[in-house]
């Protein structure tokens, strides 16, 4: 049956599992003082045509809390979308990480900020001077929460307004790898050429075991994050498993190929649930995200079949779909089959 409950639930891929292995044999300097974490801070640089901080963290919220953490101070206030994960799924622990600041939300389209509201929402909070938490980061995802693909211009405009306010510009790249699969632009055009300050590159949904990376395209604004990292126990003694699983991830451009995989399958999925009179489309669909809308019994139904998949609260009837770069045509064809008897 399918398992269309999240791409964590993939396995990971033979090539990086070779490459740990590989990583293994042999004694080599501890906390990222080896050959293989310097080659991969390279394999960065020439990814994002630039220099670059890298920080290899093995989970998602440390690589987002770290970085938000370096950017934004405890009196300090964060602005993303309601739909954020930064808001929903990882706790209180940005709070944590960043000693207080506060998380403000707005609404939008597809889980994309709403522009007008984000300005809005920045003014009114800070506008009592010592009273008032201090706006320092808008922080945004792509793909985003409801499975929408951002343009350089759309990140070009949150860049804009950060920088009017004197803020920085954060990206959650949980999926980032999906979001350039989506379209035709470069990494770079996506993050620092639009105006992103750093970035959290997400791996372990699309192949890897447990690696993220958190990028800083500024070098100098990077420099407390290696105490953060420390500070909040992710700094890892046997680094060289991290590096060899990104060594690995972006060799031969592993990483696209996987999410243009995963990219595929949704799109299959999405076609077969488009033409059901079982469920409608609510949003998603740009890369291995798709939120759609069933009744109750017939999502029963799918899961007693023993397909996968969970409810998103937020949004009417709604259920989240989601592909990875293991999923078959054979249980997307059962899924669409299940779904229209």
């Amino acid at each position: 049956m399918a398992n269309f409950g999240s791409d964590n639930a993939s396995g990971t891929h033979p090539k990086i599992i070779e490459s740990l292995v590989l990583a293994s044999s042999g004694n080599t300097a501890a906390y990222g003082d080896d050959d293989l974490t310097r080659s991969v801070y390279k394999r960065f640089e020439s990814l994002f045509d630039c220099q670059v901080s890298i920080f290899l963290v093995a989970t998602g919220t440390a690589a987002n809390c770290i970085g938000l953490a370096t950017l934004a101070s405890s009196v300090s206030g964060i602005y993303a979308h309601a739909e954020a994960h930064i808001v929903n799924d990882e706790s209180t622990a940005p709070e944590l990480y960043t000693g207080g600041a506060r998380q403000f939300t707005v609404g939008g389209d597809d889980a994309k900020p709403d522009l007008e509201e984000l300005a809005q929402k920045i003014d009114l909070s800070g506008a009592r001077g010592v009273h008032s938490v201090q706006p320092a980061v808008i922080a945004i995802s792509n793909l985003t929460e409801l499975g929408a693909r951002l343009s350089p211009d759309e990140i070009v405009a949150y860049s804009e307004l950060a920088k009017s306010r004197s803020m920085k510009l954060f990206m959650d790249g949980a999926r980032f790898a999906n979001a350039v699969a989506g379209g035709s632009e470069s990494p770079a055009d996506l993050t620092w050429r639009a105006g992103v300050d750093a970035l959290s590159f997400g791996a372990t949904k699309n192949g890897a075991m447990a690696a993220e990376a958190l990028v800083f395209f500024n070098p100098d604004e990077a420099m407390l994050a290696e105490f953060h990292r420390k500070r909040g126990g992710h700094l890892w003694s046997k680094h060289r498993y991290l590096a060899a699983q990104f060594d690995a991830y972006l060799a031969g451009d592993l990483w696209l190929e996987l999410a243009t995989a995963s990219n595929a399958s949704m799109a299959r999925l999405r076609d077969g649930i488009s033409s059901s009179n079982n469920a409608s489309i609510l949003a998603g669909g740009d890369g291995n995200e798709l939120f759609v809308s069933m009744e109750e019994d017939v999502a029963e139904g799918l899961l007693q079949r023993g397909h996968m998949f969970y409810a998103w609260p937020s949004l009417p009837k709604a259920y989240r779909l989601v592909t990875s770069f293991t999923t078959t045509t054979a249980e997307i064809d059962e899924f669409i089959e299940d779904l229209n008897s």
